[in-house]
C-alpha cells in the first residue's frame, strides 16, 4: 500500500519544484525548443502531491507551475500590460493547482491504476473549457509547445489540439503512477501495458498519416513584407505615405509574379484605404494583379465606412474584387477601434475553393473549422505577430490547417511568413521579426484532406467533460 500524508523532506519538495518548474519554462515557451521535456515536467510535482496533504499539494503546485509560466512573462507584459499579465499567470497557477488536487483525490479515493487518466481528463477539460469561453480562443494551450513533433501533431485531425493536451499529460501522470506502484504488480502491469499501448497507437497514426499523402499539385505562391518604416498605423494615416505603400508592394508583387508565382498575399493591415484613398489603392492593387496575372490577398486597414474594420482583399487575374473579408476576431486592447467580420472569407482560386482569414482568427478553433467544413484546400493568411511570438503565433495557425485538412500561405509582419500542407509540415519560411522587408517563394499544396475534426469538431472535449464528472461521482461514492 502506498503511503500518503507521510512527512516529506523539504529538500525533496524543493528539488521537484525547481525540476517541474524548470522543465515547464524551458519547453512550454515561445520557440517550441525542448518540446519533449512537457512530456516529464509535471511528473516530480504529481509524484509529491499524491503522497502529501491536500494544502502542501496545493502550494507545491501553484509554485512550480508559476515558475514555468514564468517563461510568458515578459511577452504578457508587451501585449497585455503588467497587471493583466500577473493576473493571468496567477490563474493558470491556481487552475492548476486545482487539477492536481482534483487528481490527487481521485487517486487516494481510487487506488487503482485507472487513476492515471484523472490529470489528463481535467487538465482537457480545462483547456476545452478555455477555447469554448476565452477572448484569446486557444493561444494558452500547451498542445502548440508540441508542434515540430509531427507525428504527434497528426492526432489534431482526429481530436483538436485537446488530443495533444491529453496526450502531453497523460504521459507524466503514467509516469507518476507507475513510480508509485513498482512495487505492486496487480497495478503496474495493466498501467505499463496500456500506456505502452496509448503512445505506440498514437505515434503509429502519426506516422502512417504523415507518409499517406498521395496529392502532388501545388501552386507557386509568393508572400512580401515591406520594412516595417513603411507602413502608416496611426488613426488618421498620411495619404502620400500610403499610396507609396501602395506602389511599393505594387513593385514587390510584380518582383514575385515574374518568379513564377500565381498568388501572393500581402500581411495584415499592409495598406490603408480610407474614403478619399480607397479608390487610388485598391486600383494600385487590380491593375498590378491585371498586368502580372496573379491573385492577389491584400491585408488592408478599412476606413472606407463609418464602421472601420480591419480587412482582406481578395483580387483575381483580371482585376475582378473576389473577396473583402473583416477579421472576426479582434485582438482586445489593441483593435478597439475595428468592427468585427460575422462571416468566413471564401473564394475561388483556378477552381479550386480557396478562403482567407486574419491572424487573431486562427486562434479560434471552432471558428476555422467552418472553412474545413467548405472543403477549403488552402488558406491565405494576412497576419501581424509580436515579435518574440513569431514561432508560436505561426505554429498556431498552422495547427487549424491540422485540423481541418488544408494547407496555408501565412504572411505576417514582425513575425514569420510561412507556407504549410495539411499535415502542418513547413514547406518554406522567412522571418519578419526584425521588421526589415522580407520576401518568401515556394509552393503550397492543393491536397485536401476530410477530418474527424473538421465534422464533429470539440467532440473530444465533451468526451473529457462527460469522463471528468463520471470519475468525481465514482470516487465520490467509493468507500475508503
Amino acid at each position: 500500500m502506498i503511503a500518503t500524508g507521510k512527512k516529506i523532506s523539504p529538500i525533496t519538495i524543493i528539488i521537484c519544484m525547481l525540476l517541474s518548474g524548470l522543465a515547464w519554462y524551458i519547453s512550454d515557451g515561445l520557440n517550441g525548443d525542448y518540446w519533449w521535456l512537457l512530456w516529464i515536467a509535471p511528473t516530480p510535482i504529481l509524484f509529491i502531491t499524491f503522497q502529501s496533504s491536500w494544502k502542501q499539494a496545493f502550494i507545491i503546485s501553484f509554485i512550480a507551475y508559476l515558475t514555468g509560466r514564468l517563461s510568458w512573462f515578459s511577452y504578457l507584459i508587451n501585449v497585455a500590460t503588467l497587471v493583466p499579465a500577473i493576473i493571468s499567470i496567477l490563474v493558470l497557477c491556481l487552475v492548476f493547482a486545482l487539477i492536481t488536487n482534483g487528481s490527487r483525490y481521485v487517486f487516494l479515493k481510487n487506488r487503482s491504476w485507472p487513476s492515471v487518466f484523472a490529470y489528463p481528463v481535467f487538465f482537457t477539460v480545462f483547456e476545452y473549457l478555455l477555447i469554448s469561453f476565452s477572448k484569446d480562443g486557444s493561444a494558452a494551450s500547451i498542445a502548440y509547445s508540441q508542434s515540430d513533433f509531427l507525428p504527434l501533431v497528426q492526432l489534431a485531425s482526429v481530436t483538436g489540439i485537446l488530443g495533444i493536451t491529453f496526450f502531453v499529460s497523460f504521459i507524466p501522470s503514467a509516469i507518476t503512477l507507475l513510480l508509485l506502484y513498482h512495487k505492486e504488480q496487480k497495478q503496474f502491469k495493466p498501467l505499463l501495458i496500456t500506456s505502452i499501448l496509448l503512445i505506440v497507437i498514437v505515434i503509429s497514426f502519426g506516422v502512417v498519416r504523415l507518409n499517406s499523402s498521395t496529392d502532388n499539385i501545388t501552386v507557386k505562391v509568393g508572400m512580401v513584407a515591406l520594412d516595417e518604416s513603411m507602413h502608416d498605423m496611426s488613426a488618421h494615416p498620411d495619404f502620400s505615405k500610403s499610396m507609396l505603400a501602395a506602389k511599393y508592394y505594387a513593385q514587390e508583387i510584380t518582383m514575385l509574379a515574374m518568379h513564377g508565382s500565381k498568388l501572393v498575399v500581402l500581411p495584415e493591415r499592409a495598406l490603408n484605404m480610407d474614403t478619399a484613398e480607397a479608390g487610388f489603392i485598391k486600383n494600385i492593387m487590380q491593375s498590378i494583379a491585371k498586368q502580372t496575372h496573379v491573385y492577389i490577398v491584400a491585408g488592408y486597414t478599412n476606413m472606407k465606412n463609418k464602421d472601420q474594420r480591419n480587412s482582406s482583399l481578395v483580387v483575381d487575374t483580371s482585376g475582378i474584387v473576389l473577396k473583402d473579408y473583416n477579421k472576426v476576431h479582434l485582438v482586445t486592447g489593441f483593435e478597439n477601434r475595428f468592427t468585427p467580420g460575422d462571416s468566413i472569407g471564401l473564394f475561388s482560386f483556378e477552381n479550386i475553393q480557396a478562403g482567407t482569414a486574419i491572424c487573431k482568427d486562427l486562434d479560434f478553433p471552432r471558428y476555422i473549422q467552418q472553412y474545413g467544413k467548405s472543403n477549403v484546400q488552402f488558406l491565405c493568411v494576412p497576419a501581424w505577430d509580436f515579435v518574440t511570438d513569431d514561432w508560436l503565433h505561426s505554429r498556431m495557425a498552422i495547427l487549424r490547417g491540422v485540423e481541418n485538412g488544408f494547407a496555408e500561405v501565412r504572411a505576417a509582419r514582425q513575425g514569420r511568413l510561412t507556407i504549410s500542407d495539411a499535415y502542418g509540415r513547413v514547406s518554406a519560411e522567412a522571418n519578419t521579426s526584425t521588421g526589415k522587408r522580407t520576401t518568401l517563394e515556394g509552393n503550397v499544396s492543393t491536397e485536401k484532406l476530410n477530418t474527424v475534426y473538421s465534422k464533429w469538431g470539440e467532440w473530444f472535449g465533451i468526451l473529457n467533460v462527460i469522463a471528468a464528472i463520471a470519475l468525481l461521482l465514482f470516487v465520490t461514492r467509493n468507500k475508503d
